[in-house]
Order: structure tokens, then C-alpha cells, then sequence
């Protein structure tokens, strides 16, 4: 993400965060996502916002965990190592300005060529079915 970008984001946060916190409806807003991918990453405890009453909130790290999470998920990296990797990196880190985030984003690759042989495999003896079929 452009510098310039980042801290538009971070001047719309310090609009929107005059208490400090947001709730769900601003996270989704601010982050593009649905407010149950959110609750799905809750529960999936890649965020843990605490309450206040009985609503949860969210502070400016979570905003910035939650657009770690979804870079990480369009990348089809699994939560598990999603996890591993923001405990690693910390809240407020970018995902894609870490070290860390290389090694793992190397093995994911890894995992991806291997399906993806797999997948042209199936590709391919499936045609070869549709083929018999058709003759």
C-alpha cells in the first residue's frame, strides 16, 4: 500500500475514533469488510475486541489487524497461519512490510503450485473421461 494511501486511512481512523474505539459498523466500513466476515474472525479469535456494555469495540489496531487478516485471506492463507503470523508481527504491523510474513508467504506458494498440478491433473483426466464419453 502507497504511503500516501496508509495515511489517508490513518486520518479517517482519527475522524471516526474520536472516543478511541469503533464499533463493528465503522470497522466494516473502514476496512470493506462484511460485518459477519468480522464476527467470523472472532470467532475464529484473529480479533478479540473487548466489550463495552454489550456491545464489542474495536480500536485502531484492529482496524489494522482486520486489513492484514483480508490481504492474508485473498491470498487463501490459512487462519491458522494467519494467526502464527499476526501474534508473530503484532497488531499494528503490516503484514506485507515484515520478514516474517516472507517465509510463510514462500511455503504458501509452495502449497499453491502443488494444488495447482493436482488441479491440472484432475483438469486433464477429466477431459480425457469427457473425450470417451463423447466417442
Amino acid at each position: 500500500m502507497p504511503h500516501d494511501a496508509g495515511d489517508s486511512a490513518h486520518h479517517a481512523q482519527a475522524e471516526i475514533l474520536p472516543d478511541g474505539f469503533l464499533f463493528i459498523g465503522e470497522l466494516a466500513k473502514l476496512t470493506g469488510a462484511d460485518p459477519k466476515t468480522i464476527r467470523f474472525y472472532e470467532r475464529a479469535e484473529l480479533l478479540s475486541p473487548p466489550r463495552h456494555g454489550r456491545f464489542r469495540t474495536y480500536l485502531a489496531s484492529d482496524v489494522c489487524r482486520l486489513k492484514n487478516i483480508l490481504k492474508l485471506r485473498g491470498l487463501g492463507v490459512p487462519i491458522a497461519q494467519i494467526r502464527t503470523l499476526l501474534d508473530a508481527i503484532g497488531a499494528e504491523s503490516d503484514v506485507f512490510e515484515s520478514a516474517v510474513s516472507v517465509s510463510l508467504l514462500r511455503d504458501h506458494l509452495d502449497v499453491l503450485h502443488g494444488r495447482q498440478a493436482e488441479l491440472s491433473s484432475q483438469i486433464t483426466r477429466t477431459s480425457t473421461a469427457l473425450e470417451r464419453l463423447n466417442a
